[in-house]
C-alpha cells in the first residue's frame, strides 16, 4: 500500500514541535486520510474519549463482537415484520430507557402508552403506542437483548480503570465513532500509539487538520456552488435526484424530514448548522437531540452506508429549497453521494449531475484535497466501473454524460432482464452482445473477461425504480421492450 505523507495532504502548515513530530510518512496511509478528518472533526467532548479509546483496543475489538452479535440478534427478532413495521422498532431503540419503560410490569393501556410517549418527540406518539398494544412481548425481548448487552459490556470494562470505562461509555452515544475506529483499525493503532507517546503533540495534530480541513471545506463549498450556477442542467437535475433521495429515504410522518414541518425548510435559516459535527443537535422545536440509532442494534439494514443519525433531508442533500429557491449549507453527505452513485437509474435520469460530480472531484482531488467521505464515494464508484469499462469512458469530454447516461441504461436493462419482469439466466457478455447497439460506447468491452464480473450496486436488492410496470413506464413518457435481442429496457419514447 503506497505510503503518504499526511501533513502535505491534509494541511498545508502544521505548528507542533518539529523535533518531537510523529513520522507521518511512516506511520498513516492514504486510506486512513477519511477517518483521520472524521476524528479530527470532532469536539473534545468525543474526540478525548476517542483518543482513550485508540489506546484500549482490546475493549474496542471485544465490544465490536458484542456488537455484531447483538445486532444480529435484534434483526432476527424483527425480521419477519414489514420493512415499515421494522423501521417502527428501530425508531424507539433511539431513546434511552423507552423500551424498558413500555415493557415494565405488566402490558400498558393505551392511555398509559400516551403518557410515556408524552414526553418524546411528537412524532413517536403513534409508534409508541402501535408497538405498545400490538408487540408487546416482542418489546420484552428486546428489552432483554438491550440489557443483556449492557451487562456484557460492563463485564468487558470491568478491570480498567475509570478514564477507560468513562471513554467507552460515552461514546456508546456516538455510535458513529466507535464504528469509524472499528472499521479504521490501522489509523485507531497509530493514534493510540501516538497518544501515549504525546498526547499534547497528538491533539495539536488533529486542532491543525480541523482547521485546515474548515479552510479548505469552506473554499470547496463555494467551488461547487459556481461549477453549479454555471451548468442550470446539472442543478435541476442536482435538485430533481434530491427530491427522489427524499421519496426514498424519508418517511413522510417524520417531522424531521417533513418539509411542510421542518423550521429550516420553511424558513431558510441555517445559523445552526455545522458540517463536522456529527451529534448535530437539530429538530423542528429544538428540545430534543436527534438520537442516533444504538450501538448494539446497529442502522437498519437496508442503509448500505453508515447511517447513525436520521439527519434531516437537507442535511445529507447539502441544501435545501428557500423562498429565493436552491439555498446551500455545505457538500452533499458521503450517504447521499453512495445513494446517488451506487443507484445505476439516476444516472440514467441524472447524467449531467452525474458529469458535474465526476468534474468537481477531478478538480478537487489530489495532494492539495483532503480524502473527504464525499470525494471517496465518487472516486469509489468511478474505480468500481471502469474495470468494466473501455479505456477512458470517464474521460472529461463532452459526450461524457450520453455515456454516463448510456451506463445507468445498460445496468437497469441487464438487472430487469435478469432479474426483473422476464428475468433469466444471461451473462453480461451475452446481453451486450444481443443488444450491441443499443449500448454502443459499452460494446467494444463485450469480448473482455473482466467485463462479466458484476459491478457490486448495492441498491439491486431493493430498488424502488427498477421493474417499473408498464403504466409508470408510460408516465415518465418510458416504454418497454421486453425482448433481449431487441434491446430490452428503459429508452426515450
Amino acid at each position: 500500500m503506497r505510503k503518504i505523507f499526511l501533513a502535505s495532504l491534509l494541511f498545508t502548515s502544521l505548528y507542533v514541535n518539529a523535533q518531537n513530530e510523529p513520522k507521518l510518512d511512516k506511520d498513516f496511509t492514504s486510506d486512513d486520510s477519511t477517518a483521520l478528518l472524521t476524528v479530527a472533526s470532532y469536539p473534545d467532548s468525543i474526540r478525548n474519549p476517542v483518543l482513550l479509546a485508540c489506546q484500549n483496543m482490546d475493549v474496542l475489538v471485544n465490544s465490536e463482537a458484542l456488537q455484531k452479535s447483538t445486532s444480529e440478534s435484534f434483526r432476527d427478532l424483527v425480521s419477519h415484520h414489514s420493512k415499515t413495521e421494522q423501521q417502527k422498532f428501530w425508531d424507539i431503540t433511539r431513546y434511552p430507557d423507552l423500551v424498558s419503560k413500555m415493557t415494565s410490569g405488566e402490558k400498558k393501556t393505551k392511555e398509559e402508552l400516551e403518557i410515556i410517549a408524552a414526553a418524546y418527540p411528537k412524532e413517536m406518539k403513534n409508534i409508541i403506542v402501535d408497538l405498545g398494544r400490538k408487540h408487546y412481548e416482542k418489546l420484552v425481548e428486546i428489552n432483554k437483548l438491550y440489557t443483556n448487552s449492557k451487562i456484557q459490556f460492563d463485564t468487558i470494562l470491568s478491570t480498567y480503570p475509570a478514564p477507560v470505562k468513562n471513554a467507552y461509555s460515552k461514546l456508546l452515544n456516538s455510535p458513529d465513532a466507535l464504528n469509524i475506529l472499528s472499521t479504521n483499525m490501522h489509523l485507531t493503532v497509530i493514534l493510540g500509539n501516538m497518544y501515549t507517546n504525546d498526547p499534547k503533540q497528538t491533539k495539536a495534530l488533529l486542532d491543525s487538520i480541523k482547521t485546515e480541513h474548515a479552510k479548505q471545506s469552506a473554499k470547496d463549498l463555494e467551488d461547487w456552488k459556481a461549477g453549479l450556477d454555471k451548468d442550470p442542467q446539472a442543478k435541476k437535475e442536482m435538485e430533481d435526484a434530491g427530491k427522489q433521495f427524499i421519496k426514498e429515504n424519508n418517511t413522510s410522518d417524520d417531522v424531521y424530514y417533513n418539509p411542510s414541518t421542518d423550521d429550516i425548510y420553511n424558513n431558510g435559516n441555517n445559523n445552526n448548522v455545522t458540517t463536522n459535527n456529527p451529534n448535530y443537535n437539530y429538530t423542528p422545536d429544538m428540545s430534543y437531540p436527534i438520537q442516533p440509532y444504538p450501538y448494539w442494534f446497529g442502522y437498519p439494514w437496508w442503509y448500505t452506508f453508515p447511517y447513525w443519525y436520521p439527519y434531516p433531508f437537507w442535511f445529507n442533500l447539502g441544501f435545501y429549497w428557500g423562498p429565493i429557491g436552491v439555498t446551500f449549507w455545505g457538500l452533499p453527505s458521503p450517504f447521499f453521494m453512495n445513494w446517488y452513485l451506487f443507484n445505476p437509474y439516476n444516472h440514467y435520469y441524472y447524467p449531467n449531475f452525474s458529469n458535474y460530480a465526476l468534474g468537481y472531484n477531478g478538480a478537487h482531488y489530489g495532494p492539495r484535497y483532503e480524502r473527504t467521505g464525499f470525494n471517496n464515494e465518487i472516486r469509489n464508484w468511478a474505480k468500481t466501473n471502469e474495470h468494466g469499462l473501455p479505456k477512458d469512458y470517464f474521460k472529461a469530454d463532452a459526450q461524457r454524460p450520453e455515456r454516463i447516461k448510456e451506463l445507468g441504461k445498460f445496468e437497469i436493462d441487464y438487472h430487469n432482464n435478469t432479474k426483473g419482469f422476464f428475468g433469466g439466466n444471461i451473462s453480461r457478455p451475452e446481453f451486450l452482445q444481443n443488444n450491441a447497439s443499443y449500448y454502443p460506447h459499452i460494446s467494444p468491452v463485450m469480448n473482455q473477461s473482466h467485463f462479466n464480473q458484476p459491478i457490486n450496486y448495492p441498491h439491486q436488492q431493493n430498488p424502488i425504480r427498477y421493474n417499473m410496470d408498464m403504466s409508470t413506464m408510460h408516465m415518465h413518457g418510458m416504454y418497454i421492450n421486453p425482448f433481449p435481442n431487441s434491446g430490452f429496457g428503459i429508452r426515450p419514447k
